[in-house]
Protein backbone atom coordinates (compact mmCIF):
# COMPACT_ATOMS: atom_id res chain seq x y z
CA UNK A 1 0.00 0.00 0.00
CA UNK A 2 1.52 3.53 -0.92
CA UNK A 3 2.05 6.03 2.07
CA UNK A 4 0.02 9.66 1.89
CA UNK A 5 3.29 12.47 3.02
CA UNK A 6 2.09 15.72 4.36
CA UNK A 7 5.04 17.61 4.00
CA UNK A 8 7.64 15.34 6.03
CA UNK A 9 4.78 13.29 8.02
CA UNK A 10 3.89 10.05 6.98
CA UNK A 11 0.48 8.54 7.11
CA UNK A 12 -1.26 5.56 6.09
CA UNK A 13 -1.70 5.47 2.64
CA UNK A 14 -5.44 3.92 3.26
CA UNK A 15 -6.78 7.54 4.57
CA UNK A 16 -10.17 7.78 3.10
CA UNK A 17 -10.40 11.22 1.00
CA UNK A 18 -13.79 11.62 1.71
CA UNK A 19 -14.81 14.52 -0.22
CA UNK A 20 -12.74 13.37 -3.55
CA UNK A 21 -15.53 13.25 -5.33
CA UNK A 22 -17.49 16.12 -4.23
CA UNK A 23 -18.20 19.47 -6.75
CA UNK A 24 -16.28 22.24 -6.27
CA UNK A 25 -15.10 24.35 -9.28
CA UNK A 26 -17.66 26.72 -9.46
CA UNK A 27 -18.12 29.20 -6.39
CA UNK A 28 -22.31 30.80 -6.01
CA UNK A 29 -23.16 34.27 -3.95
CA UNK A 30 -26.75 34.13 -3.62
CA UNK A 31 -28.59 37.68 -1.86
CA UNK A 32 -31.73 39.29 -2.34
CA UNK A 33 -31.53 42.82 -3.75
CA UNK A 34 -33.63 45.75 -1.97
CA UNK A 35 -37.04 44.93 -4.59
CA UNK A 36 -36.72 41.49 -3.24
CA UNK A 37 -35.48 39.87 -6.12
CA UNK A 38 -33.06 36.50 -5.52
CA UNK A 39 -29.53 37.81 -7.25
CA UNK A 40 -26.86 34.99 -7.72
CA UNK A 41 -23.27 35.08 -9.10
CA UNK A 42 -21.40 32.10 -9.98
CA UNK A 43 -17.76 32.07 -11.30
CA UNK A 44 -15.09 29.05 -12.03
CA UNK A 45 -13.00 28.59 -8.53
CA UNK A 46 -9.17 28.35 -9.31
CA UNK A 47 -8.21 26.85 -5.71
CA UNK A 48 -10.41 26.41 -2.65
CA UNK A 49 -10.38 22.08 -3.30
CA UNK A 50 -11.37 20.70 0.08
CA UNK A 51 -9.85 18.05 1.39
CA UNK A 52 -10.51 15.73 3.76
CA UNK A 53 -8.47 12.63 5.29
CA UNK A 54 -10.41 9.95 7.27
CA UNK A 55 -10.17 7.01 9.43
CA UNK A 56 -12.55 4.72 8.81
CA UNK A 57 -14.24 1.83 11.06
CA UNK A 58 -16.27 -0.99 10.10
CA UNK A 59 -17.69 -2.47 12.95
CA UNK A 60 -14.56 -2.99 15.47
CA UNK A 61 -12.45 -2.65 12.84
CA UNK A 62 -10.17 0.51 11.85
CA UNK A 63 -8.42 1.36 8.33
CA UNK A 64 -5.41 3.97 8.84
CA UNK A 65 -5.36 4.55 12.51
CA UNK A 66 -2.11 6.37 13.15
CA UNK A 67 0.07 6.28 16.15
CA UNK A 68 0.80 8.87 19.37
CA UNK A 69 4.27 9.60 18.16
CA UNK A 70 2.30 10.80 14.25
CA UNK A 71 -0.63 12.62 15.84
CA UNK A 72 1.85 14.83 17.90
CA UNK A 73 3.37 15.65 15.03
CA UNK A 74 0.50 16.21 12.71
CA UNK A 75 -0.61 18.91 16.13
CA UNK A 76 2.65 20.47 15.74
CA UNK A 77 2.53 20.97 12.22
CA UNK A 78 -1.56 22.14 12.34
CA UNK A 79 -0.01 25.01 15.31
CA UNK A 80 2.24 26.37 12.60
CA UNK A 81 0.84 29.96 10.98
CA UNK A 82 1.84 29.52 7.21
CA UNK A 83 2.88 31.59 4.58
CA UNK A 84 3.98 28.47 2.40
CA UNK A 85 1.43 25.95 1.46
CA UNK A 86 2.36 22.01 2.23
CA UNK A 87 2.63 19.34 -0.09
CA UNK A 88 0.49 16.33 -0.20
CA UNK A 89 1.30 13.29 -1.79
CA UNK A 90 -1.73 10.89 -1.89
CA UNK A 91 -1.51 7.54 -4.11
CA UNK A 92 -3.16 7.63 -7.87
CA UNK A 93 -6.18 5.90 -8.72
CA UNK A 94 -4.37 3.81 -11.62
CA UNK A 95 -0.86 4.13 -9.42
CA UNK A 96 1.50 6.11 -8.89
CA UNK A 97 1.25 9.37 -6.91
CA UNK A 98 -0.47 13.39 -7.06
CA UNK A 99 0.61 15.84 -5.47
CA UNK A 100 -1.43 19.13 -4.28
CA UNK A 101 -0.17 22.21 -2.17
CA UNK A 102 -2.65 22.50 -0.07
CA UNK A 103 -3.44 24.33 3.69
CA UNK A 104 -4.88 23.49 6.85
CA UNK A 105 -8.88 24.45 6.63
CA UNK A 106 -9.32 25.99 9.55
CA UNK A 107 -12.41 27.97 8.53
CA UNK A 108 -15.22 25.43 8.87
CA UNK A 109 -13.95 25.11 12.62
CA UNK A 110 -11.28 22.22 13.43
CA UNK A 111 -8.45 21.09 10.76
CA UNK A 112 -7.41 18.40 12.93
CA UNK A 113 -9.52 15.78 14.92
CA UNK A 114 -8.24 12.50 16.87
CA UNK A 115 -10.06 10.13 18.87
CA UNK A 116 -7.99 7.37 21.12
CA UNK A 117 -9.34 3.70 19.38
CA UNK A 118 -9.03 2.56 22.88
CA UNK A 119 -9.17 5.35 26.07
CA UNK A 120 -6.20 3.95 28.36
CA UNK A 121 -4.46 7.00 30.43
CA UNK A 122 -1.52 8.33 30.22
CA UNK A 123 -1.03 7.70 26.50
CA UNK A 124 1.90 5.36 25.19
CA UNK A 125 3.48 5.41 21.97
CA UNK A 126 2.03 2.38 20.57
CA UNK A 127 -1.58 3.94 21.44
CA UNK A 128 -3.90 4.26 17.94
CA UNK A 129 -5.76 6.93 16.87
CA UNK A 130 -8.84 7.90 14.38
CA UNK A 131 -8.55 10.99 12.85
CA UNK A 132 -10.42 13.62 10.30
CA UNK A 133 -7.53 16.34 8.56
CA UNK A 134 -8.98 18.73 6.96
CA UNK A 135 -7.13 20.63 4.18
CA UNK A 136 -7.83 23.18 1.36
CA UNK A 137 -6.40 23.31 -2.03
CA UNK A 138 -4.40 26.96 -2.75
Amino acid sequence: MSEITLDTITLPGDLFWSDEFTAWKVGQLQRVSVTGAMVVNESALQAGRPMTLETTQSGNAYVAAITLPVLLELQALEAQTRTVPMVLTVPGHNGGTRSFNVLFNRAGGKALEARPLLYASPYVDGDYFAITLRLIQV
